[in-house]
């Protein structure tokens, strides 16, 4: 209680004087905290059934686990800050945005029409689209939950992120068994071995985008979560603006949605569009104007655009030379 009590000041720190004007309501954390436990649960499900199945270790506390039993390593990992390293906790906000963004959809589209959205792609008539529109339902099927809830699916990790969290559940399954053979350390490099990215939502959206910008039908269209569903939206947006679905994504948590306003006028959307997409992705009462929207400059959003798609370390180094920077070489 007392070694937990001394990070008492650090989280209130953080509650009173948060560092970005971005809002986390409780059922974002929820959800963060819902979609990490189970992720955790699923990757030290599978190290446990490699290790005990193909590897043949019999050890009490990994057999219970690869025969569905309850998980032992997400309370060790919780307090000890080894889920909760930049890179885990950003795929975290990505997760739950988007689930916040699905969830307001669905307060503007029924389910069945946002379904609708890619099984129309399905009778299209170039063979490659239909078949990436399978592939992306097939996909998303697996990490679609309830409205409002985040469905986890290790497959659908992107490499970096798996990498990130199966090894301290790794270390945390061999302290907590017992068990000081190289199997489970064995079992972790094959489900690293077999993971496919290629398989993820992500890039089966990204391909599908991909095609529908080379297609004669639908290449000039302007994409719209409404027409294309959230995932493939998102897709097409990052496509067409240089930047990454991850960071579309964040965008729409930032107030008034600037930065999203911002990536539409570069991309030349025709206003009534942009005003639509706003209006099927805003979570409050915030209305863009036509006016508004046709006075912002199109050259200087394409110049910041182009600054947004540069390497993330690059901007982070331009920011800390930067001489508005607080404690830069001239301040």
């Amino acid at each position: 209680m007392a070694d937990k009590a001394s990070f008492v000041a650090d989280d209130f720190a953080h509650a009173l004087f948060p560092r970005s004007d971005v809002i986390f309501n409780d059922r974002m954390r929820s959800n963060a905290q819902q979609y990490l436990r189970s992720v955790v649960d699923q990757i030290e499900k599978r190290i446990c059934t490699i290790a005990t199945q193909d590897m043949g270790v019999h050890q009490e506390v990994l057999l219970d686990i690869a025969q569905g039993g309850k998980g032992q390593s997400f309370a060790m990992l919780e307090p000890s800050g080894l889920l909760k390293t930049p890179e885990i906790v950003r795929h975290l906000f990505v997760k739950t945005q988007q689930s916040e963004l699905s969830a307001r959809l669905l307060q503007k589209i029924s389910q069945e029409d946002l379904e609708s959205t890619l099984t129309r792609h399905l009778d299209h008539e170039d063979p490659a689209v239909a078949e990436a529109a399978m592939g992306l339902l097939v996909a998303q099927s697996k990490t679609t939950g309830a409205p409002g809830e985040i469905a986890a699916s290790p497959g659908d990790l992107p490499p970096e992120i798996l990498y990130s969290l199966a090894w301290p559940i790794t270390a945390a399954l061999a302290r907590r068994s017992g068990f000081a053979g190289p199997q489970l350390q064995q079992a972790t490099e094959r489900l690293l071995a077999a993971h496919d990215e290629s398989a993820g939502v992500a890039r089966k959206a990204e391909r599908l985008a991909q095609l529908l910008d080379q297609s004669d039908e639908d290449q000039h269209s302007v994409p719209h979560p409404m027409r294309d569903g959230l995932t493939l939206f998102v897709a097409r947006l990052a496509r067409r603006s240089g930047l990454t679905s991850d960071q579309i994504v964040a965008f729409t948590a930032e107030p008034d949605m600037v930065r999203l306003v911002v990536v539409m006028r570069a991309a030349d959307f025709p206003a009534q569009e942009a005003l639509s997409i706003f209006a099927a992705l805003d979570g409050g009462d915030h209305i863009l104007t036509a006016a508004t929207y046709g006075e912002t400059d199109r050259d200087r959003c394409l110049v910041q655009v182009s600054h947004w798609a540069s390497p993330e370390a690059y901007q982070k180094a331009e920011r800390l030379l930067s001489g508005d920077f607080p404690g830069s070489p001239d301040r």
